[in-house]
């Protein structure tokens, strides 16, 4: 199991995206549904429960929207996993 799949497993979501969007790619929304797709939609409902929760840390400033790429956004914080090295990527 990759590193990914594992952080998407076993943390809070909104955690996960702000990993994915901590360089200035990003991440396409159609890959993080994939993602939580291929992870049986661990800790959201379905892919509409994944898109109101990006439109929720959009419009907290955590993340930015432009069509379907989602992007680090003014507010956008280090997640709690990542602080504490919780998982290492080699």
């Amino acid at each position: 199991m990759s590193v990914i799949t594992t952080i998407v497993l076993n943390e809070n979501p909104e955690e996960v995206i702000l990993f994915l969007t901590k360089n200035e790619l990003g991440i396409d929304l159609p890959r993080l549904d994939g993602l939580y797709n291929r992870a049986k939609w661990a800790h959201v409902s379905d892919n509409m429960g994944l898109l109101h929760l990006v439109w929720k840390m959009r419009d907290a400033g955590l993340v930015e929207m432009t069509d379907t790429r989602i992007t680090r956004g003014v507010n956008w914080r280090e997640p709690t996993f990542m602080l504490e090295g919780k998982y290492t990527f080699d």
